[in-house]
């Protein structure tokens, strides 16, 4: 399920066509990015009845200590009977909250993921082709509605549809972050036609398309600190962020299951296809074993299709190497690049902030601190930064 790690930049091939028509082709909405161009599936038919009630009562059952007999309780459903993609998202994003609160919903966490819930998460996963845990795809891509379905999505008509715990701060932490998809799908469009200007040897256009990759990520990053409007940080390390934990060694077991115990990341900004979209675009690899591993990691526990995005935007024309070989000629083209990788830069950088006031503030030791996704996050940040900063031109 993990993709192979990223070939290193001395011997990476790149082709000289864009491998990238259209958005589309990736499961990638034009206006919405990422996010799903049309609104996420809110019930299952009558069948999974029993996985939509536990859903609805999240935090009731935990708050009780009624949530593991819940779970140990269920009917063994089959995820065949879903009908479609959407209905698919909404299961996957019903079990794996009810598996991660199973796990981490008690005073100790558990080693096994009752067969209820495990085999059909398990299936779901392997149908989806991503990792079987609460994740980016699901608690923040798939978790949304629009408070007034007669009103575009946005910020200001948006609501989450399964939370861990409730409240606002854990409601805002997950809408936050759809905000910050919303914000950079202008972004990827202008990728693809970066590339493609490169293709055609068009300065003018692919001038165009940096800089508007530079505003784009420069309302990202405003996007990505709103998350502390509404979320606090004291709440989010202690009653949000335990939830989102993952399975470290020796795994959890999957009940009913045929298979060794899994050893799966928690959820992570890394799991995101968003920034690795920028990377890609902009010809930024992050080749240190501090980041490398990691962020290839990360892939399997997007949606396949924004993996294979990712994938065939790295294969594509290097933009920094077509502007580097005419910056002489274009000083202009040489600015726009640099714009953009600067604004990614500061992106970082209020990123490795952000997860200070966070997590890092809250644990004694900031070089062994460990974000939701398992990393090492003071070191994994501060070299992303480091390689985003030697990717610009002198």
């Amino acid at each position: 399920m993990i993709p192979e790690t990223t070939i290193p930049e001395t011997t990476r091939i790149r082709a000289t066509r864009p491998r990238v028509a259209t958005l589309s082709e990736y499961a990638i909405d034009a206006e919405r990015g990422f996010v799903p161009g049309e609104d996420p599936v809110d019930a299952l038919p009558v069948y999974y009845e029993p996985w939509e009630r536990l859903g609805r009562n999240i935090a009731a059952l935990i708050m009780t200590g009624r949530l593991r007999p819940a779970v140990e309780s269920l009917p063994v459903l089959i995820p065949d009977r879903l009908r479609s993609a959407g209905e698919q998202e909404r299961a996957m994003l019903l079990l794996c909250c009810l598996a991660n609160a199973y796990v981490w919903g008690a005073e100790s966490p558990v080693d096994t993921l009752p067969a209820p819930v495990a085999r059909p998460l398990h299936a779901l996963a392997r149908e989806l082709d991503r990792a079987p845990i609460a994740a980016h795809a699901s608690i923040v891509l798939n978790n949304w509605r629009r408070i007034d379905a007669g009103e575009p999505l946005s910020m200001s008509n948006i609501d989450t549809q399964v939370t861990f715990l409730g409240g606002v701060d854990e409601k805002w932490f997950y809408l936050a972050t759809v905000g910050v998809e919303l914000a950079g799908a202008p972004g990827l469009s202008l990728l693809v036609q970066a590339q493609h200007a490169v293709a055609a040897e068009d300065h003018a256009r692919l001038t165009e398309a940096l800089f508007g990759i530079r505003s784009v990520v420069d309302q990202v990053t405003d996007a990505f600190l709103d998350v502390e409007s509404w979320c606090d940080h004291y709440v989010f390390y202690h009653r949000i962020r335990p939830f989102l934990t993952g399975w470290s060694a020796p795994g959890l077991r999957f009940e009913g299951v045929d298979r060794e115990p899994l050893v799966l990341a928690g959820g992570s900004a890394a799991q995101s296809s968003l920034i690795q979209a920028f990377d890609a675009g902009l010809d930024i690899p992050h080749e240190h074993e501090s980041t490398a591993g990691f962020l290839t990691g990360m892939r399997a526990y997007m949606p396949a299709p924004h993996r294979r995005f990712l994938e065939d935007l790295e294969a594509g024309p290097s933009v920094r190497g077509y502007v580097a070989r005419h910056r002489s000629i274009s000083p202009r083209l040489c600015v726009a690049y640099n714009g953009a990788v600067e604004s990614l830069v500061r992106l970082r950088a209020q990123h490795i902030g952000i997860t200070g006031r966070y997590i890092k503030r809250f644990q004694r030791d900031e070089e062994t601190a460990k974000g939701t996704g398992g990393s090492d996050f003071v070191s994994f940040l501060r070299k992303s930064r480091e390689e985003t900063t030697e990717r610009l031109l002198p």
